[in-house]
């Protein structure tokens, strides 16, 4: 037996080579059971036609010596009986066009013998043979795909699987699935067996796509389960003019007799569906309803399951941070991995801390806090959902809700139409939760750190008091350390200055070199600091007049130094970025402010105690002791040195003439005349009585000469009632060998001495007669 196949070029006509193949497959199929030993005689053949009446395929038994004919003028509702007398042989065909994917006609020829009813009753056994070889075919078809579909499970694989099965099923067609997410509230994006997608992605994302769901899914009924051009305006609907070129059907995915998607068929509209085509697109998606829907939910487990995975490594990031630049870092860093189609906001109040993030800061005005969705979160503690039709088609704000409060809120925004279904809410509120939680716990460290720092600025300012440490190197050390504290960029502490009447700057980071005076306003934030005692904490000092004009200012937090109920100083912290301290920051400065103006008190006083000793209560020169240990430190630094002795001349006769009080004047006048005739490196001292001295280091007896005589000249012109002095000059150099300060003060004495008894009123030189 063997195997012969016609072939025939049929044009434009709706039996295209496609669908004969297929019939000649599904007729070879058949003919496997019914043939021989089956067959109604030892020769004949056994052939299939399409509705059209050609042959597409033909079996032969035998020898016969008769041929099929490549075409039968056959009747769709007649069986079609043909005689050949010439070739001793007789053609029946019968028709197979109802309730078959592919309708034709089944037919044999026979030698003339046999009869026609035994032809007809043979053809009728094959018809049913063949109808269920077609629903073996369909059903064949079907599981296969859905066979496929449960390989992988993931709804992208198998909506792509679904859409080239069914486009390799029909001839010449483009397949387009849609699948509704109602989670989500909106169409998950189309998948198209062709690469040519004539569906724009963007297009359908702008449209209200439940709006269009619900529409479509409207037309159905018991009595139209597929949708064709005529039943309803799916052109104008999506507003696509693609559709105006392509003949189409619509066929529901359901589950549970609920419409969970669409399949849309697309063709030229001059090879227009048939009714068979039409009934098996409506099976094909029927049979993968279930199918759709359970990759649908996985793709919901599976989405789910990656936010926990997330939520989980989220949680794990934030918790193992005690920073709380990452924590707030990796709470909008991950937000926006889990909901890439949104944009996110982070909003912080002023009191929770500073940052360089790109945080918002809140508004609470009146009304403008009632209209602000995170406002509303902030105040309330609670996630806020807000959908309009603005520039934002949803707004969500989660709160960072705490144990002791609520630090800011998470705002998640989009103007596209995004559905959040409860889930989702959950999840993003679950998301603030964990932040507010691990900000919490970074935030509570920072201010254990904040504590120690203080305490060990205290401790360490307690030291260095104890090292009799000087006022301006201890001011010195609290700018530092208070810069260090509060990570700020500069530090100034101010003090009041009777000579300037105003505020200036004793220590100061940043500009050590540039006089720093602040002038009381008459109001202002100066005003309220000086005058009303108040502290200051600017967060941004953009939308206001700097208040340190030598200063990139954007944030400042000044704090009064208070004595005897008057503001005698005050600390500034100054930052070039805003929002750069907290409310802690300014409660810590103002604590830390009493702690500064206990230590700069008690190193001004003790500057003060160290003075008292080494000064001279009447004349304010240095003492004895004091000139001794300079001459010392000179003698083991300089390579030479010289002392003038000076007695005023007749000072008894002074105290005798004008009383004791005058004669105290003359030595203060005496002693104004010494300090200011002689260099600051120079020291003056008072000896004893009416005899002072001053010490001019690295200084050889020529220079010192000169200083002597303009010493003895300024006080002879610069006191009242005019006095004159007597000096003794003694020179020390270091290559003739360093005499001891007692020699020194020998040498100087007796030069003293001579310049007395000489006359009075001049200078001498030891050593020189």
């Amino acid at each position: 037996m063997k195997k012969h196949t016609v072939d025939q070029n049929c044009g434009e006509i709706e039996s295209s080579y496609f669908y004969r193949e297929r019939l000649a497959h599904i007729f070879r199929d058949s003919f496997q059971f019914i043939f021989s030993p089956f067959f109604l005689a030892d020769r004949g053949w056994v052939f299939v036609a399409d509705r059209h009446g050609y042959v597409v395929a033909c079996e032969k038994a035998g020898q016969p010596e008769f041929d099929v004919k490549p075409f039968y003028p056959l009747h769709p509702e007649k069986m079609y009986i043909q005689n050949n007398v010439e070739e001793d042989s007789r053609t029946v065909c019968v028709p197979v066009l109802q309730d078959v994917w592919f309708p034709g006609y089944i037919g044999v020829v026979l030698p003339a013998c046999i009869e026609e009813r035994c032809a007809f009753s043979f053809l009728q056994g094959m018809t049913a043979v063949f109808r269920l070889i077609q629903e073996q075919y369909i059903s064949k078809t079907i599981s296969s795909c859905i066979k496929a579909v449960s390989q992988n499970m993931g709804l992208n694989s198998a909506m792509q699987t679904i859409v080239r099965r069914f486009a390799e099923s029909l001839y010449q067609v483009e397949c387009i699935a849609v699948v509704f997410d109602e989670e989500q509230d909106g169409m998950v994006p189309h998948w198209s067996s062709s690469e040519q997608n004539w569906l724009c992605r963007e297009t359908m994302k702008m449209r209200n796509l439940r709006k269009i769901y619900e529409q479509i899914v409207s037309q159905f009924s018991v009595e139209r389960n597929v949708l064709r051009r005529e039943d309803i305006d799916i052109q104008g609907l999506l507003e696509l003019e693609e559709l105006s070129e392509a003949d189409w059907l619509i066929s529901p995915f359901d589950y549970n007799d609920k419409i969970i998607g669409f399949l849309v068929v697309l063709r030229d509209k001059n090879f227009p569906f048939t009714d068979e085509e039409q009934k098996f697109i409506f099976r094909f998606t029927k049979a993968l309803g279930p199918s759709v829907h359970n990759s649908a939910l996985y793709m919901r487990v599976q989405r789910d399951e990656q936010k926990r995975s997330m939520m989980f490594e989220i949680t794990k990031k934030l918790h193992s941070s005690i920073n709380v630049n990452d924590v707030l870092h990796a709470v909008i860093e991950n937000t926006k991995k889990l909901y890439p189609e949104m944009q996110v906001d982070l909003w912080l109040s002023h009191d929770s801390f500073s940052t360089k993030l790109p945080v918002k800061p809140f508004s609470f005005s009146t009304g403008e806090s009632k209209s602000n969705v995170s406002a509303r979160a902030f105040m309330e503690a609670r996630t806020i959902i807000v959908k309009s039709w603005g520039k934002r088609s949803v707004t969500l704000a989660a709160p960072l809700r705490g144990k002791q409060g609520v630090y800011g809120v998470l705002e998640l925004y989009s103007d596209k139409p995004i559905s959040l279904p409860a889930r989702e809410i959950e999840y993003i509120t679950m998301l603030a939760d964990t932040a507010g939680n691990a900000f919490e716990n970074a935030q509570l460290y920072q201010q254990s750190c904040h504590l120690i720092k203080e305490l060990l600025l205290i401790d360490e300012m307690t030291r260095q008091l104890n090292k009799n440490i000087k006022l301006n190197d201890l001011l010195t050390f609290i700018t530092r350390k208070l810069t260090e504290t509060f990570r700020t960029e500069h530090c100034c502490i101010f003090s009041w200055s009777e000579e300037e009447k105003a505020y200036v700057a004793c220590a100061s980071t940043g500009q050590e070199n540039v006089p720093l005076v602040l002038r009381i306003p008459e109001a202002g934030k100066l005003h309220d600091l000086f005058v009303k005692k108040e502290s200051i904490l600017i967060a941004d000092t953009k939308e206001i007049d700097s208040l340190l004009p030598s200063f990139s200012c954007r944030s400042l937090m000044a704090v009064p130094l208070m004595g005897k109920g008057q503001v005698e100083g005050a600390i500034f912290l100054i930052d070039s970025q805003p929002n750069r301290y907290t409310f802690d920051d300014f409660k810590r400065l103002e604590m830390l402010a009493r702690h500064v103006k206990v230590a700069v008190t008690n190193a001004s006083l003790h500057a003060e105690v160290e003075r008292m000793v080494i000064t001279d209560n009447l004349t304010g020169l240095y003492n004895r002791k004091y000139l001794y240990d300079c001459i010392r430190h000179s003698q083991q630094r300089d390579i030479c040195g010289s002392l003038i002795l000076i007695d005023v001349d007749y000072f008894k006769n002074i105290n005798d003439t004008y009383g004791h009080q005058i004669g105290d004047e003359i030595l203060i006048q005496v002693a104004e005349v010494l300090v200011a005739s002689i260099r600051t490196s120079d020291v003056a001292a008072r000896w004893g009585g009416e005899e002072m001295a001053v010490y001019l280091p690295a200084v050889q007896e020529d220079i010192a000469h000169q200083v002597a005589e303009r010493l003895r000249m300024n006080t002879m012109s610069s006191t009242r009632p005019a006095v004159t002095i007597s000096c003794g000059v003694a020179t020390w150099l270091k290559e003739n060998g360093i005499p001891s300060v007692e020699r020194l003060f020998q040498q100087a004495d007796e030069a003293l001495y001579r310049a007395k008894h000489s006359g009075r009123n001049q200078v001498c030189l030891a050593g020189k007669v």
